[in-house]
């Protein structure tokens, strides 16, 4: 009995796996598909190819891509242990490169077994519980509210085949009535669950209804089998989650064509408006540089006109600092002229007052002359007494100055009058000196006579 369990958890594992495998690659893309999971993965390469594409992780050394001999083909695979152990960090007891070249099937399923549950099992999760709990209780929830389905462990929730043929049905509705496989046996009930599985959901037929029905079946191939049906389930809300991303990308690309549509004629209707707004820009630009010119014609008219009143004004300060330097000049000449006049005055007061002096210095200079005329007559007659007292007295006319001095100035005649009053009296004198020497004439006629 332990046998025929292990031959048919082989014969599980190399269809589960296989298919798997070949999953994996066509997703990869480029890599032709493996049939025997015993020798198709003994050079290395597709092993390399799948480790990279199930863990996501770059293959981090160089490798042969057409290993000829069994050495490089040992080394490929010693390559891939590596990657697991180190980088994938996945430990497989027992499993080294040999096995895969010497296509020990055994030991494959089991390295690939390893990688089932790590990648396939381990990554189920529903509430707080994961891999093979999770499952149970996935498959719980997936089931609730089908009659005859009691999922409590592996080993014979199963064996009805209730729980499968409500799994497949909650995947499609519409395949099958469920009610009509109520009155079937376990083992028709099976085979029917694994066909609609089958045709369905994809799901290979990995298990045999008669075995199952009986109890016959391992507990881990149950596993495997079941959880084909959740990462087909996920698969189908990812294809749903897809085609509604894409069916609401094609809604929103519809209606974006609808709107480029409107957008276009929209976008017609700008380009018109546009160019009329173009072509008024370019009007008012023609406008613009039109008035432009204007303004800068009247600019420079302008800048003309106070060029002008620049200059004018500065004229109008050169001619009113020239007319305050005339005002200035003509206050220093008003006053220059009322000195002038004022000394014009001063000079004909003075002229006058000189006038009026010189009248009476020239009336006083016509008494002098008289006086001194007579006082020249007095002194001849004086001299003629003393020389001939005895004779008649003189009787000669008195000396007349006029027509000696007349043409003279004051100054002249008086400087001139007083020089010959002064040789007179010289002259007197000497005479009376003389007198006085020849006839002692009394002293007192000579002070007289001074």
């Amino acid at each position: 009995m332990a046998d025929n369990k292990d031959k048919q958890w082989e014969i599980v594992q190399e269809m589960a796996f296989t298919s798997w495998v070949n999953g994996v690659l066509d997703k990869r893309g480029g890599v032709e598909k493996i049939a025997d999971v015993s020798t198709d993965l003994s050079d290395g390469v597709k092993l390399i190819y799948f480790l990279e594409s199930v863990s996501g992780v770059k293959f981090p050394k160089k490798f042969d891509l057409n290993p000829k001999t069994r050495i490089l083909r040992v080394q490929n695979l010693h390559l891939a242990m590596v990657f697991v152990h180190e980088d994938l960090k996945i430990t497989v007891q027992g499993v080294a490169a040999e096995e895969f070249v010497d296509n020990n099937k055994k030991m494959i399923l089991g390295f690939l077994w390893t990688l089932y549950r790590k990648y396939r099992i381990s990554v189920i999760n529903e509430g707080d519980k994961s891999s093979e709990e999770g499952l149970l209780a996935w498959c719980k929830k997936t089931t609730d509210g089908y009659n005859h389905v009691n999922i409590t462990n592996f080993k014979s929730s199963f064996r009805d085949g209730y729980a499968y043929l409500a799994m497949a049905h909650k995947y499609d509705p519409n395949a099958f009535k469920y009610e009509s496989h109520e009155g079937d046996d376990a083992i028709a009930r099976l085979n029917a669950s694994f066909d609609y599985a089958e045709k369905g959901l994809g799901i290979p037929k990995l298990l045999d209804a008669e075995q199952l029905s009986k109890g016959n079946v391992d507990e881990r191939s149950i596993v495997l089998y079941t959880s084909l049906y959740f990462h087909a389930f996920r698969a189908k809300e990812e294809r749903e989650a897809l085609e509604a991303g894409q069916n609401a990308l094609s809604n929103k690309l519809a209606s974006l064509e609808q709107n480029l549509e409107s957008e276009k004629h929209s976008h017609e209707e700008l380009l018109k408006q546009k160019q009329e707004l173009e072509n008024s820009l370019n009007k008012i630009r023609s406008d613009n540089d039109h008035r432009n010119t204007l303004i800068s014609d009247l600019q420079s008219r302008i800048d003309d006109a106070l060029r002008g009143l620049d200059d004018e004004k500065l004229a109008k300060l050169d001619l009113e600092s020239r007319l305050a330097k005339t005002e200035k000049d003509k206050a220093i000449l008003e006053l220059k002229l009322a000195e002038m006049l004022d000394d014009k005055e001063k000079l004909e007061k003075k002229l006058e007052e000189d006038k009026k002096r010189a009248e009476a210095e020239k009336l006083g200079l016509g008494l002098i002359r008289q006086h001194l005329a007579y006082q020249f007559t007095d002194i001849h007659k004086w001299q003629s007494f003393l020389d001939t007292p005895d004779i008649v007295p003189y009787t000669q006319q008195p000396i007349n100055l006029d027509a000696e001095l007349s043409s003279l100035s004051f100054e002249e005649q008086a400087k001139k009058l007083a020089s010959k009053l002064e040789s007179e009296n010289q002259a007197l004198e000497k005479y009376l000196t003389q007198k006085e020497d020849s006839k002692n004439v009394d002293p007192n006629l000579k002070k007289r006579v001074k």
